[in-house]
């Protein structure tokens, strides 16, 4: 009886051992990904920074001012921030994500 026992114990503790593993292959897979995303952000944020300080200095010397360049190039993001702005209250984004988060669990499921 307690070798019985004894064994239910320990396939009980390999289970428990098992879940561990599994829920550390997960989150270390959620970190990864993470990281790589903000890094990814970070770096893109950078480059746009970049370039439209360099399209801004090209306005600047095709309109042969000192400031008209880095106001266009303003007047863009603050046009882009407008329509994020107004994307994000009519639901598209929202939507979308749905769209992408049901697409991307259905995939998974069925691999």
């Amino acid at each position: 009886m307690n070798s019985l026992i004894d064994k239910i114990i320990s396939l009980i503790k390999i289970k428990g051992d098992q879940v561990k593993l599994e829920f550390i292959s997960r989150f270390s897979t959620f970190l990864a990904i993470s990281i790589l995303f903000l890094m990814l952000v970070f770096l893109s944020l950078l480059m746009l920074i970049f370039l439209s300080l360099g399209i801004a200095v090209i306005f600047n010397e095709f309109l042969m001012s000192a400031y008209w360049g880095y106001l266009i190039a303003s007047a863009f993001f603050f046009l882009m921030i407008i329509m994020v702005l107004w994307m994000a209250r009519s639901g598209k984004i929202q939507s979308w994500l749905e769209e992408v988060i049901i697409e991307s669990s259905y995939k998974k499921n069925h691999e």
